[in-house]
Parts: structure tokens; C-alpha cells; sequence
């Protein structure tokens, strides 16, 4: 796989994204909040759940692998997840969320893209598959936060978008206060996949909760034809 410099606007008139002090680099990060920022990439993570692993890992097929996904069948091909969700990084997502400051995209579609090229093998997925919001949510957000990151990705990589044919069909709403099994409950049904789907996709998120919806968009894409799916997020809630 090729992986090309992303195109990133500078941002040296603007306070940094964390400390507000105005002397920072092109992702809007003052020298010391990159060094802090940066402290987070490159941690060794379970290739199936995408937690940092602790103490000596357990080797699975090559590939490093926690305690507790030792022996289960993972529905992905593999996990990657540039950082954990600590305040800081909960911060930036919400903003971007919620408030619309388009300008943390930079940075957090460069983190995605560090990760994703220390993570993948040479040869990696035949698409990328962002997110999907429902459009009732989708038209109360103004845009999709997955859409921007997987943007990134895809320029930098060479991976192309998969703009059609993935679709989620129900407003399932914020599935905060759920455990694992009822978030699991919810998004049953909630994605379809029509048209051909490519043999290796890869779903963009911005964090990695439970894994239940990128399961639920896994087993619809498998359904379309996919015959492998990895996750690429942000963030991974620890």
C-alpha cells in the first residue's frame, strides 16, 4: 500500500486546540501538546478489540493479541485505534460533534492517518466504509464525523471511498447509557448493504466503544459480499 502525505491546512494564526497558547504546528498543537499528543500513538493494541495491551501479550497467529480475546472469533480481520478516549481527545471529538469546529479535523484525520500507517500491512483494504448515521440524525448533525475522517484517510492512502450502497436504517439514537448486550440489541438490523460490496473493507469511526455498531455494520456488510472487515477509529474508549 502507498501512503501519500495528507494535505493539511496551517493553523499558526490560532491558539493551540488543547492549551490555547498561539504558537503551534499545522495540525494547531503548541510544541508541548504535541509532544503529550503524540506520547498516545504508537501504543501496542489488541489486533481484535483495539484496547492497549498490558504487560507480555499473548501472540496470536503473528499478531498481538489480549488476554481476553485469546481464543474467540473476531468479527474483524483487524483493530486499529490511534489513541484512547482520555478528556483531551473527548474534547476535540465534541467540538467537532457538536459544535461544528471544523477546525480539529486536521488533526484528528492525521492521528487516524499515523496510526493507520504504522498498523497496516502492505497490502490492505479494498475500500473504506465510514460510519453511516442515520439521515434524521445525519440532518440534526449537519454531517457525518466518520465521512471527515475517512476523508483523510482515503487521500492519504489511496483507499477509496465507499460512497453507495451502505445505508443505516434505523435511528437507533444515542446508545451512551447502554451496556454491551443491549447496544447490541438495539443495532440489530440497523445497517443494510446493497450493491456490490468489496472483498476487504475497512469501517472509519471516531471511537471505539463496545464495538457493537461497527459489529452490527460488519455482519451487513459480510452479508453484502465483504469476506473481511477491519475497524480503523480515533479513539478507543479504554
Amino acid at each position: 500500500m502507498e501512503w501519500k502525505p495528507s494535505r493539511r491546512r496551517r493553523w499558526f494564526d490560532a491558539p493551540c486546540h488543547l492549551c490555547g497558547l498561539d504558537t503551534v504546528d499545522a495540525d494547531g498543537l503548541c510544541p508541548d501538546c504535541r509532544r503529550e499528543w503524540r506520547a498516545g500513538l504508537g501504543r501496542p493494541r489488541c489486533r481484535a478489540c483495539g484496547l492497549i495491551l498490558a504487560g507480555d501479550p499473548t501472540a496470536g497467529a503473528g499478531d498481538e493479541t489480549c488476554a481476553a480475546c485469546v481464543g474467540r472469533q473476531s468479527p474483524f480481520e483487524r483493530v486499529i485505534a490511534a489513541v484512547d478516549l482520555d478528556p483531551a481527545v473527548r474534547a476535540l471529538i465534541h467540538r467537532l460533534k457538536y459544535r461544528q469546529d471544523f477546525s480539529v479535523v486536521p488533526l484528528l484525520q492525521a492521528t487516524l492517518v499515523e496510526a493507520v500507517a504504522q498498523q497496516v500491512p502492505a497490502v490492505g483494504p479494498d475500500a473504506l466504509v465510514p460510519m453511516p448515521l442515520h439521515p434524521r440524525q445525519r440532518r440534526r448533525r449537519g454531517f457525518n464525523q466518520a465521512w471527515l475522517l475517512a476523508d483523510g484517510v482515503a487521500r492519504a492512502t489511496g483507499v477509496p471511498l465507499l460512497r453507495h450502497g451502505v445505508r443505516r436504517v434505523r435511528d437507533t439514537g444515542s446508545l451512551t447509557a447502554l451496556s454491551a448486550r443491549a447496544r447490541r440489541g438495539a443495532l440489530r438490523g440497523a445497517f443494510v448493504a446493497e450493491g456490490a460490496i468489496p472483498r476487504h473493507v475497512a469501517i472509519i469511526d471516531d471511537v471505539l466503544t463496545t464495538g457493537a455498531s461497527a459489529q452490527a455494520l460488519a455482519a451487513a456488510l459480510h452479508r453484502g459480499g465483504a469476506s473481511a472487515v477491519s475497524v480503523w477509529a480515533l479513539a478507543r474508549t479504554p
